[in-house]
């Protein structure tokens, strides 16, 4: 008997199909899953996630109008080979799996726009010469020791995430990415920067971050500094005496003539300051329910920030978006929250529950409610989006990161002393302690279900950005007039009280970006 939203579906003519979700796991279950599903070939987007699904029927090759196929976080541990009849295919998520390999037919789909294959345990991907219209590749979180073959002749890709693997080597072929704006191979095997790599004229965002780099001061390079500082080192690299500084003078003029904007945080001598105030005063206590669920976290504390100038405030909200949709995953690796100081009583929770017993008043909303009803809200809103303008609402805004919880038995959420939910991460902050454009003490928070050392690193680019940005402390008592950010510790303890983090702390934040001076004689300062 075909399920209730296929039969709909089908009756309807639609053009798009949602399943996920617990419920749709146990329908896979007892009866496996519906293949009259592959019948509605009029089909242009179909979504199954976050379900027990190990093997995705051959039928799927009868869809052969879809443009979207997402998939992320199932069970599949193959791909059918019939999957090269989807030829239209422009976006195709399969995160968060458990494949090992994939067809040789995969490299077939010549539309393919944007391929998610993150999280999953591939130690080989076909062939990826033929995806010509490729602009966005994630194979982060694999096995990965190559990039896949022929990726240096895809003239249009404009980003490569590719982290978390057991790639050794960058080849100088990278050069032939013009298109590039994002790299990222963090957390391999690299012992060496390709010269030509400084060719990519259009990168952005380079993150080569906890590799095995033989020169040591590119690796601290690599870790301290901006995407600019390391490619001009890199284009200074040639090999022969003599001419690697006429090479980098060169490298640098180019990269220049870009327009890079990080150069204008680099310009002075003096260079913009973090001070730290080491103290106690700020804790957040971490239950041991959340453990299971979204287990890291990492606060910081801004002291009298100034985001009275609108286009400030602008700027400081634009950073976290940008974070997000990269060094973050799409939230999927870690989340970013802010949040009014002074609207908070101390100290924090940080916790889990079923979601009927979250209760919050969501950011931008007047009412409250659990966060259940706010999620199950959520999707409505972005059906009848999708019905009024013809368009996937649930890949836009806050809707595409319903998937990431929907369905799970416990939710991950930030609590203070009086009861008053802070946050529900990755989803949405609290109404009750938004900030706003003006100078106020600001609590940053990471969290993260995979790693501690991804908070740090998403924290640290926090501070980075805001200096490069302008975004500084009241109290912008520099020599120089440069940007100054004052940061107050925040502990992160158990529930027993022994301490888990604190953040910044004398090891963090070890950057030539910026100075950073510890004010350890202002301990316990309010």
């Amino acid at each position: 008997m075909s399920w209730s939203e296929v039969e709909k579906a089908s009756q309807e003519q639609r053009y798009e199909l949602v399943l996920n979700g617990s419920a749709i796991s146990e329908r896979i279950s007892s009866n496996g899953l519906d293949i009259s599903i592959f019948q509605l070939t009029k089909l242009n987007f179909l979504q199954i996630s976050n379900t027990n699904l190990e093997e995705l029927p051959s039928e799927i090759g009868n869809l052969v109008n879809l443009k979207t196929l997402d998939l992320h976080r199932n069970a599949l541990k193959t791909i059918p080979a019939s999957i090269e009849n989807v030829k239209e295919i422009k976006t195709l998520d399969i995160s968060g799996n458990s494949l090992n390999e994939l067809p040789v037919e995969f490299g077939e789909l010549d539309s393919l726009h944007t391929l998610n294959l993150n999280c999953n345990q591939l130690s080989v991907i076909p062939s990826v010469v033929k995806l010509k219209h490729l602009a966005r590749l994630d194979i982060s979180h694999n096995e990965l020791c190559d990039l896949p073959d022929g990726i240096f002749k895809l003239e249009l890709i404009s980003e490569i995430r590719a982290s978390s693997n057991k790639i050794g080597v960058l080849s100088e072929e990278v050069s032939n990415l013009q298109m590039l704006k994002v790299l990222d191979m963090s957390s391999n095997v690299l012992e060496a920067v390709p010269v030509s790599l400084a060719n990519c004229l259009k990168l952005k965002e380079l993150n080569l971050k906890e590799n095995r780099i033989k020169d040591n001061r590119l690796g601290k390079l690599i870790n301290q500094c901006s995407t600019k500082s390391v490619l001009d080192y890199v284009a200074s690299m040639k090999e022969g005496k003599g001419k690697g500084k006429k090479s980098g003078k060169k490298g640098r003029t180019k990269r220049m003539s870009e327009g890079e904007q990080e150069s204008s945080a680099e310009s002075g001598n003096q260079g913009p300051v973090v001070k730290v105030i080491h103290g106690d005063r700020v804790k957040v206590l971490v239950q041991p329910s959340v453990l299971g669920v979204r287990p890291f976290i990492v606060c910081t504390l801004v002291r009298n920030l100034d985001l009275s100038d609108p286009a400030v405030f602008k700027k400081f909200i634009t950073i976290q978006t940008k974070l997000h949709e990269s060094i973050c995953d799409q939230r999927t690796v870690a989340t970013i929250a802010t949040h009014d100081l002074s609207t908070l009583t101390l100290p924090l929770m940080y916790d889990a529950a079923a979601p009927t017993e979250i209760n919050l008043v969501p950011l931008g909303r007047q009412k409250q409610m659990n966060a259940e009803e706010f999620v199950s809200v959520l999707k409505t809103e972005a059906l009848k989006q999708k019905q009024k303008t013809k368009r996937n609402t649930l890949k836009s805004g806050l809707y595409k990161f319903l998937s990431l919880v929907e369905g799970a038995p416990l939710y991950a959420f930030l609590r203070d002393s009086a009861g008053t939910t802070v946050s529900l991460p990755p989803v949405t902050n609290s109404e009750a302690c938004k900030i706003k454009a003006s100078k106020i003490d600001v609590l940053i928070e990471v969290t993260s279900p995979k790693d501690l050392g991804i908070c740090k690193q998403v924290m640290a680019a926090i501070i980075e950005q805001m200096l490069e940005a302008g975004i500084k402390s009241s109290e912008n008592d520099t020599a120089s007039g440069e940007s100054m950010l004052l940061l107050e510790q925040v502990r992160v303890t158990n529930a027993d009280g022994q301490l888990k983090v604190v953040y910044p702390s004398n090891v963090d934040l070890l950057t030539e970006s910026f100075k950073v001076i510890h004010l350890t004689d202002m301990i316990g300062a309010s």
